[in-house]
């Protein structure tokens, strides 16, 4: 944004679909330090807000959802006066790992080794219980998804997945430095089945010389998830509120 030919701050969107239909444009922006608090901020957001309905206009989009991630406290006053709420809060979750006892699965669960020939259980598994009810969620291909196998988890023994018979039945993907995935089908819950995949798949990491495991979930998750890994020695230290609003 040029002011007298001076640039006072910077504007950029994104946008993307996700799984409950919602078209989400991410509005970007900021103000230097040498010019707030002069309504900058609340020009800029609004100039983006135009373009994100004259690009959803031009794609056929009905009601889109506008989208900012505010940081400082200015910043949250400024989108909260332009009618933003917080819809749902991201939240980044530890635990140092201990050298770990047995784990007992649930009966006729079975744990094997995982291989490149599980990526579409684990891929369609993720869909059928994230897609449905996870704020935010984002559909990717099959194609995306093995990419970010293969760039970010492509070691196998840090990975966990639960068998009934030929069923994938429950999953945890790691990484060295990441959890990304950890489901349940809804047939398998209520049986301690989470916690015992969790509980192994420390195991795991722990054998090949993780210490300190992390994952993200969100605070509003209906099936509770914050309250199942603080159950397991998960501690809250990052929080990422998403506020948004309709067109």
């Amino acid at each position: 944004m040029l002011v007298g030919g001076v640039e006072v701050g910077t504007a950029r969107m994104t946008w993307w679909d996700e799984a409950d239909g919602t078209r989400l444009y991410l509005l970007l922006g900021s103000v230097g330090a040498a010019h707030q608090g002069l309504g900058y901020g609340r020009k800029i957001l609004a100039w983006l807000e135009e373009r994100a309905r004259e690009h959803a206009a031009g794609d056929g989009v009905g009601t889109p959802a506008f989208g900012v991630n505010p940081v400082s406290e200015r910043d949250v006053a400024l989108v909260r006066a332009a009618g933003y709420r917080v819809v749902f809060t991201r939240v980044r979750m530890t635990v140092e790992l201990a050298e770990p006892g047995d784990v007992r699965l649930p009966e006729g669960v079975e744990v094997r080794a995982a291989s490149a020939a599980d990526h579409r259980a684990v891929f369609e598994a993720n869909a059928e219980v994230f897609g449905g009810n996870s704020l935010g969620y984002v559909q990717d291909s099959f194609e995306e998804f093995e990419q970010d196998i293969a760039d970010d988890y492509p070691d196998y023994r840090l990975w966990t997945l639960a068998w009934v018979g030929d069923k994938l039945a429950g999953w945890v993907v790691s990484g060295r430095d990441d959890t990304p995935w950890v489901g349940v089908r809804p047939a398998y819950r209520r049986r301690g089945l989470a916690s015992a995949l969790l509980r192994a798949n420390h195991a795991q990491l722990w054998e090949h010389g993780v210490r300190t495991a992390s994952l993200w979930t969100l605070a509003e998750n209906p099936t509770g998830s914050v309250a199942l890994y603080e159950s397991l020695g998960y501690r809250i230290v990052e929080r990422q509120p998403r506020y948004r609003r309709r067109h």
